[in-house]
């Protein structure tokens, strides 16, 4: 296991800055792994650490305006510079002093070919960049000098992930409860695949279940754990194969309340961070909550319930966002159950993820609608 002090050692010769890459398949902990040395590092690098999601295909201006905007803390949008202008101002920056710069989830390497992978390289002496990636190549092309590529949990480790939140308060694995469904709740890890990810969601779905060897047997021969999904493609979502059985196990569980509140996230772009009080205005608008209730408790308490199913992550009391996965998972769900486009004089908004902006002229369906 990469440690931060391994992380901070680990510099390639020569100035400027230091490429390691963090890789492994959607669900595996990159990212939770990458937080662990960006937080672990705080004292070698200061404030000068930050944070970007540089998305599928993202527009290069705006990744570099994004990444402005962290480093200099400015709301300015720079809306009228070129490219070249943008990446001057960049290069000013983090020339300064040394750096620690995280893009997340870099799918393709378009964006590092231009002038951006120039600009972060030029960093002061010292300066690390820390990619994650679900792509070897992509770290390979960038030049990572230092390559770290997460495993698959073996059984114990799944199985010790999954027991610790299972267990009731003061229950130990050697209660007679526990010993006469173990044999059951292995057979429940094994189906997960040793993705941390679907783990964490498949044991908050069992803390709702009782600790009976009926309850526990029929989630282990649900239908849904044997079906057999395409391998996922290279599209933007990685849903596909081994990994969307686990996922879909926790989703079908939730009551309909709470699925439809899930899906409705697939309208926000990924790595989409909204505050709870916008996001329950939305669900207000859009009729997704019960009418004639508290309705700001019951939106609250819908959140709660999603981030106990490890279906939303809390970023801290005010805002929440979606896991790149469970954000491929909601795209999913939301375009074989509820993926139609037609228009009527109702019709206010339409969101078209994974559609970009050379793309979107293809999509007239909002021609018709009111004006």
């Amino acid at each position: 296991m990469l440690s931060s002090n391994d992380f901070c050692s680990k510099t390639e010769k020569g100035g400027g800055a230091s490429i390691i890459s963090i890789v492994g398949r959607g669900g595996i902990g990159k990212t939770t792994f990458a937080n662990m040395v960006f937080n672990e590092v705080e004292q070698q690098f200061g404030e000068r650490r930050w944070w970007v999601c540089v998305l599928e295909r993202p527009n290069h201006k705006d990744l570099v305006r994004q990444i402005l905007r962290e480093v200099c803390k400015s709301s300015g949008e720079n809306t009228n510079c070129s490219l070249t202008n943008l990446c001057t101002q960049l290069q000013n920056e983090l020339s300064k002093e040394k750096i620690l710069l995280v893009p997340d989830d870099a799918w393709e390497v378009k964006w590092w070919e231009e002038e951006i992978g120039g600009t972060l390289m030029a960093g002061a002496m010292g300066s690390k960049i820390l990619i994650t990636s679900r792509k070897k190549y992509v770290s390979e092309w960038m030049g990572a000098f230092y390559m770290h590529e997460l495993q698959e949990f073996s059984f114990h480790q799944s199985w010790y992930l999954f027991v610790k939140e299972v267990l009731r308060e003061g229950q130990t694995e050697e209660d007679s409860v526990m010993h006469k469904i173990k044999f059951v709740g292995e057979g429940i890890v094994k189906k997960c695949g040793g993705l941390p990810l679907v783990i964490k969601m498949v044991r908050s779905m069992m803390r709702t279940k009782k600790m009976s060897r009926g309850d526990w047997k029929s989630v282990v021969d649900s239908k849904i754990l044997e079906w057999k999904t395409p391998a996922a493609s290279s599209s933007s979502t990685e849903i596909g194969g081994d990994i969307l059985p686990g996922l879909m196990l926790s989703y079908d569980d939730l009551p309909y309340y709470l699925k439809i509140c899930f899906v409705y996230w697939c309208i926000y772009p990924e790595d989409y961070e909204i505050e709870r009080e916008t996001l329950i205005m939305q669900w207000v608008a859009h009729g997704l909550i019960e009418e004639g209730i508290d309705v700001e408790a019951t939106a609250n308490q819908y959140i709660e319930d999603l981030i106990r199913w490890c279906l939303i992550e809390e970023i801290d009391l005010k805002c929440c966002k979606l896991h790149h996965i469970l954000h491929d998972l909601a795209l999913y769900i939301g375009g074989r159950e509820y993926g139609h486009a037609s228009t009527t004089e109702h019709t206010c908004h339409l969101s078209l993820p994974g559609v970009h902006d050379a793309e979107a002229h293809q999509h007239n369906t909002l021609e018709t609608a009111n004006k």
